[in-house]
């Protein structure tokens, strides 16, 4: 048994925590469920402490997992994580009143991070580099001017030597329920391969800096498939997934940002962008900022609603153009319901938005966003992935609910 304490994020946040603490424990737990297993557990601790308990795991796995985990939370959050900011903890003792931890070292955790390769992305104080010895503790001691740790550059040379994911592609299309068709389709990864594992690893499982070339990548091999089909006439509309944090980190706006500008304006009109994992809590601001960005590139914006609050008011009078749920991100503790459908389209009607619910699997999901009058969908129940996108082509809603539930998950 392992305990994550963020206390340094309270701290950051100060008068705004506890407007963002909803939002910490839902991203934790987002983090923890993809990487725990059926026999795993977590628990929270007071207001700033998670216990995990993995019965069938050794020791050092666990520190393992809680290590990247808290890494991950306070990237999410700050852009960023340095060594002082990574409080684990192991239970020594437990007991129906006694609950007995120590807190990692920092010479463990430097190890840990090694093991599940963090360490060139944590910042840290020069007497926490001298402890890292080494290439990596050398380099990051000189990065140190005036008692202050920059953030660590990797050269050219270095970053070509770095194993990067190896990615296969596919496309999602997405059905226009009022019209009855399918002419968009959004380019997500269907396997993503790590040198160091022999199976594929979800997108969750993947460092901040993995996750954002993934995202790019993405991006990049939908935008030459759009410019592909628009030279030969067979076009279709792109929508691409952009993850909140990757926008909210300003090096991957500015990447986002770059691939559009180079595309003629002819194009872009074919292009429009889904904000996703957006967090609960979100400021409106923050929001808008990422919408009239993406806005300046393409036919238009929309965003997903984090499921934990299902919080609206953020997403008012922003220029979005859809709001609506990924169904990755419920969860069985925060199940999807026919509420959630109903509030969807009730609050979209009032702020003159269109409605979308991605990734659908059950049916159950389709007939929810059916009786609301949902009008985007997509997902395996809706539709099959193809490895190019199709064209235009037509889907009602007895072909849709006719299909077996078997074939929902394929």
């Amino acid at each position: 048994m392992n305990v994550i304490e963020f206390d340094g994020l309270m701290e950051h946040a100060a008068a705004r925590w506890p407007r963002i603490r909803d939002g910490v424990y839902a991203r934790l737990e987002t983090l923890l469920a993809a990487k725990l297993g059926p026999n795993d557990l977590f628990v929270r601790l007071g207001e700033t402490a998670y216990l995990v308990t993995m019965p069938t795991s050794g020791a050092q796995e666990v520190s393992a997992v809680c290590t990247r985990v808290a890494f991950d939370l306070h990237t999410s959050f700050l852009g960023e994580c340095s060594l002082a900011q990574l409080h684990v903890s192991l239970v020594s003792e437990c007991d129906q009143d006694t609950l007995a931890f120590n807190r990692l070292g920092v010479d463990q955790i430097i190890r840990i991070a090694k093991d599940v390769g963090i360490l060139d992305q944590l910042r840290f104080r020069p007497s926490e580099a001298e402890m890292d010895t080494g290439a990596a503790g050398a380099s990051r001691a000189k990065q140190s001017v005036g008692g202050v740790a920059s953030a660590p550059v990797v050269s050219a040379a270095g970053a070509a030597a770095e194993s990067s994911p190896d990615i296969e592609y596919h496309y999602i299309p997405i059905w226009a329920v009022p019209s009855s068709a399918i002419t968009t389709y959004a380019c997500e990864p269907k396997s993503i391969y790590l040198t160091s594992r022999t199976q594929p690893v979800a997108l969750s499982y993947l460092s901040p800096r993995d996750r954002m070339q993934v995202e790019l990548s993405c991006l990049q091999v939908g935008l030459a498939q759009l410019t592909k089909s628009i030279s030969n006439g067979a076009r279709f509309l792109l929508a691409a997934p952009i993850s909140f944090e990757m926008l909210g980190a300003p090096v991957g706006r500015a990447a986002v940002l770059s691939l559009c500008k180079e595309l003629p304006n002819d194009i872009r009109q074919y292009l429009s962008f889904l904000i996703y994992e957006v967090p609960p809590g979100v400021a409106q601001t923050r929001l808008a900022n990422m919408v009239n960005a993406l806005r300046s590139v393409s036919r238009g914006v929309s965003a997903t609603i984090a499921p934990t609050l299902r919080a609206y008011t953020a997403y008012q009078g922003i220029g979005l153009r859809a709001i609506g749920f990924d169904m990755r991100e419920f969860t069985n503790l925060c199940p999807f319901q026919q509420n959630d459908a109903e509030q969807l389209a009730q609050f979209a009607r009032r702020s003159n938005l269109g409605t979308l619910i991605a990734n659908v699997k059950e049916k159950s999901t389709l007939k929810y966003a059916q009786d609301a009058g949902i009008q985007l969908l997509s997902g395996a129940a809706i539709a099959p992935y193809c490895v190019e996108p199709r064209g235009m082509c037509r889907l009602t809603w007895a072909e849709t609910l006719s299909k077996p539930d078997t074939e929902l998950w394929v």
